[in-house]
């Protein structure tokens, strides 16, 4: 199956670059992100936009609310933590029939949305700093899938 997915990555034009560890980094919009192979489930496929929100010692709560805001809100696209940063994940079971070419593309496309919730959020907190909005109470509106509208 990890040939079948690069393969499919390589027909969408990407230029694949092995990282090492059975990690594929690719480029879209100028963001890097993360095709992951897993040898012990050929059938999970799993794309990571890295590092989108540095943690700060100081802004830790902060982190941690705007990480359960999206897991909350958002279909699909998980936040999870890895090195002291915010990496945003999409994973799924594949089942061996899926046009991997639509599947890839759609991954993608719902973690830009990801990156525009986040960045949204991280804009909303910014704007609203002085009267020490918490993050939960942020507008989120989203088009019920999950994207953001």
């Amino acid at each position: 199956m990890k040939e079948k997915i690069l393969e499919a990555l390589r027909e969408l034009g990407f230029e694949l670059e092995e990282m090492g560890g059975n990690a594929y980094g690719f480029q879209y919009e100028g963001r890097n992100y993360l095709y992951i192979h897993t040898e012990e489930d050929e059938d999970f496929l799993n794309i990571t936009l890295p590092a989108v929100m540095e943690m700060e010692d100081e802004n830790d709560v902060c982190f941690y609310q705007i990480m359960d805001k999206i897991n909350s809100t958002l279909k699909y696209v998980k936040a999870n933590v890895f090195n002291d940063s915010m990496w945003l994940s999409y994973e799924r079971e594949l089942f061996g029939g899926e046009d991997l070419k639509q599947v890839i593309s759609r991954m993608i496309i719902h973690l830009d949305a990801g990156l525009y919730f986040l960045r949204r959020l991280m804009a909303d907190l910014n704007d609203d700093n002085e009267t020490e909005t918490d993050v939960t109470d942020l507008d989120t509106d989203t088009d019920g899938e999950g994207e953001v509208a």
